[in-house]
């Protein structure tokens, strides 16, 4: 039986949240046009067992792969064979979804045919403060929801630089069709569901739809910067892969908008790998021979892609210092004083645009 949506629930020792999350999916108004498939990722808890009495309660609308760990990409990799929606999109087993907002949410993707499907998404941060995600700029809403545009239009508008996972669908037949793979037995492969599609979707649709639950108030939860910052091996390894996409891929047959686009995501995402290296991790692990090596590697990108140069200034943009020009000059970390004094402006400015413009 066909279905318009399918959602892909990887799931590993997830059994305290799995419950929440598939409940925000099985509404009556959903269930026909609406695909879960659960994906257990060889969990050690009682999340099969709960999958599978979600199935034998709704077995037109829950599917249920049982694999051996393979970590994110393997279960993405899993169901995408087997979804039987037009339409696809993710969800972490301990995230959800606004039951309103996904009925909202299909009956609108009936009423389009793109490529790609743009949605809000809410931001539950530690200590339970909710922040609306749009994709805007400083408030501005450019693009009139529910019209299809040409991507790389878009692309070229200059208003959007990222997208995240929580607020991307995808026609699935898009993903099959170009042999979209995701990266196994490591973490963050979700940015090669961000990138890949980027270099072939054709068209995008943009809903005022606030659909995702996207939950960091989690200990241990991927993003949060402790944990961030214990495994840059692991964001570094999948940059690597995006990376290796592009020299595969290249640019050549990209229109021009696209191509200005694809540079400045990727000269950003090497940034933010430096920016691990040179401001976040501490500063007793910080490694100058790996770093030299790594940044050796990303300069030759950047001059083969014409990417541009790689500027490390503080994100509060009052401290105009590059960082590395300093690493470049002396290679090291900036003084220990210095870098101090830079993080508490930086948390006076966040707070400050927080209030301006959130």
């Amino acid at each position: 039986m066909s279905k318009l949506l399918s959602i892909i629930i990887p799931t590993y020792n997830m059994e305290a949240l799995l419950p929440r999350c598939l409940d925000s999916l099985l509404v009556p108004d959903a269930l026909e046009r609406l695909e879960a498939i659960v994906v257990n990722d060889g969990s050690k808890d009682g999340s099969l067992a709960i999958a599978n009495s979600y199935r034998e309660r709704f077995p037109d609308t829950v599917t249920v792969i049982d694999k051996p760990n393979g970590n994110y990409g393997s279960t993405i990799n899993a169901a995408l064979p087997v979804a039987k929606g037009k339409y696809v999109k993710v969800l972490d087993s301990d995230d959800w979804f606004k039951s309103d907002s996904l009925v909202q949410y299909l009956d609108s993707l009936q009423k389009v045919d793109a490529d790609f499907i743009v949605t809000h998404f809410t931001i539950i941060h530690p200590g339970g403060k909710k922040e609306l995600a749009k994709y805007n700029l400083y408030g501005k809403e450019p693009y009139e929801y529910g019209k299809v545009y040409d991507l790389s239009h878009v692309l070229g508008g200059g208003y959007i630089r990222f997208f995240m996972m929580h607020a991307i669908t995808y026609r699935t037949d898009l993903l099959r069709e170009n042999g979209y793979v995701q990266t196994e037995g490591i973490s963050y492969t979700d940015l090669e569901w961000d990138t890949y599609p980027m270099f072939y979707a054709k068209d995008v649709v943009f809903f005022d739809i606030d659909l995702y639950q996207y939950n960091m108030d989690r200990e241990g939860q991927t993003m949060d910067p402790k944990v961030l910052n214990k495994s840059i091996a692991q964001q570094e390894k999948i940059t690597e892969k995006i990376l290796a996409f592009l020299e595969n891929r290249g640019l050549d047959n990209l229109d021009s908008d696209r191509q200005a686009f694809l540079r400045q995501y990727y000269l950003n995402r090497l940034r933010l790998i430096c920016k691990s290296h040179l401001f976040d991790i501490n500063r007793n692990e910080f490694n100058p021979e790996h770093f030299a090596q790594l940044e050796e590697r990303y300069q030759k990108v950047c001059q083969r892609f014409e990417l541009g140069e790689i500027k490390l200034y503080p994100e509060n943009k009052i401290i105009r210092c590059n960082a590395m020009k300093y690493w470049h000059r002396h290679h090291k970390r900036w003084p220990a004083w210095f870098e101090l004094f830079n993080r508490g402006v930086n948390a006076i400015m966040r707070t400050l645009y927080l209030k301006l413009f959130r």
